[in-house]
């Protein structure tokens, strides 16, 4: 049986872990993920939460015999007074390297990550799926999330513009 370390990263992670966040990001557009690719994935995604490290973001690492293996990100917003103004924890994203499947992993940076942001006194937890990835679907399903939103995209190539009706007048 493997032995698997769990822990917060550290600077020295950022290589590895950024390299994983690329593997991430190719799967996810492979998936049909529909939005622009920056310049530089690796460093966009990284200056997205070091700032906020330990205080509204947190990445949870999974370690196997003195190599990372897999990560999770997990952040703290606040929703807009419309929706009751509450923080809430998202888990934005999480690899782990095909090896170290099926082992647990991903269930275990998931429990790690939810535990963290309830120690942050979040209202709930949530988080985006690709609608193609059925592992992370299943995986949460089993974890006791509720499917509660659908997201869809639109590219202008794709828009099908309806005609205006007969009864319409503009001014």
């Amino acid at each position: 049986m493997i032995r698997v370390l769990y822990r917060l990263i550290r600077e020295e992670d950022y290589p590895v872990v950024t390299s994983m966040y690329q593997e991430l990001d190719t799967y996810l557009r492979s998936l049909n993920v529909r939005l622009p690719e920056p310049e530089d994935p690796r460093q966009t995604w990284l200056d997205s939460f070091t700032r906020t490290l330990g205080k509204f973001s947190q990445v949870h690492v999974a370690e196997i015999d003195g190599a990372v293996a897999g990560f999770m990100l997990s952040r703290v917003r606040r929703v807009p007074e419309y929706w009751g103004g509450v923080l809430v924890g998202a888990l934005s994203d999480m690899w782990v390297v095909p090896e170290a499947r099926r082992f647990g992993v991903g269930r275990e940076l998931s429990r790690l990550a939810i535990n963290w942001l309830r120690d942050q006194g979040v209202h709930s937890v949530e988080l985006q799926i690709v609608s193609d990835n059925v592992a992370s679907l299943k995986l949460y399903d089993t974890l006791g999330f509720k499917h509660e939103l659908i997201q869809v995209r639109m590219l202008w190539d794709d828009y099908l513009e309806p005609p205006p009706p007969d009864n319409a007048a503009y001014e």
